[in-house]
Parts: C-alpha cells; sequence; structure tokens
C-alpha cells in the first residue's frame, strides 16, 4: 500500500518566532523534507562566520527557558565551583555545543 503524500502549508514570511514553534511542531519533520517546504542544510560556514562574530557582541537577546529545579541547583553548584555564575556557565556550554553541532 503506497503512503499518501501531505500536503504541507508553507510557513509565511515574516512569521513570528511563535508561529515558527507552532508550525514546526504541527508539522513533522519528515513529512515537510518529503513535502519539499524543509530542507537539510548540509554547509554551516553561514553560521559558522555568525558564531565567531558573536562571540565579541554584548549579551543583548535574551532566551527565557523553564529547567526542573534539580537542573538548576546542580548547574549552579558546577558554576560556583568554577567561580562564575549559572547563567555565565549556560552560555559558555551554550556556544561550546553550537559549535560542536556546526562541525557535524
Amino acid at each position: 500500500m503506497k503512503s499518501k503524500k501531505r500536503i504541507i502549508p508553507p510557513l509565511r514570511k515574516g512569521a513570528s518566532d511563535q508561529e515558527i514553534i507552532r508550525w514546526t511542531r504541527k508539522q513533522d519533520v519528515f513529512d515537510r523534507l518529503e513535502a519539499g517546504v524543509s530542507e537539510l542544510v548540509e554547509d554551516h560556514s553561514d553560521l559558522d562566520r555568525i558564531l565567531q562574530e558573536a562571540l565579541f557582541e554584548d549579551n543583548t537577546a535574551q532566551l527565557n527557558m523553564r529547567i526542573p529545579p534539580a537542573m538548576k541547583a546542580v548547574l549552579s553548584r558546577l558554576a560556583r565551583q568554577r567561580t562564575t555564575d549559572a547563567t555565565t556557565l549556560a552560555r559558555i556550554w551554550l556556544a561550546e555545543r553550537l559549535k560542536q553541532e556546526l562541525k557535524t
């Protein structure tokens, strides 16, 4: 039996972050790839450049996220051991992970 190809509505230009989140949660990634509304990008050189430039920028953008209290306690404890605060340690780890992801 042949599976029916789903029609995925494209994301509108200028969509807000909330609209993008809602759209990606509603549409399965494999269905989006098959329908041609999403694509895999192998070349991350533009993101590498942006990340490199970001290392010298002020921390003005904000990312709010909720984590379990136990995770925050561990993060805070590790940060104190490194004589920094939890937010700084999380930012460092995020930057390191972004570099790692862009290399793969």
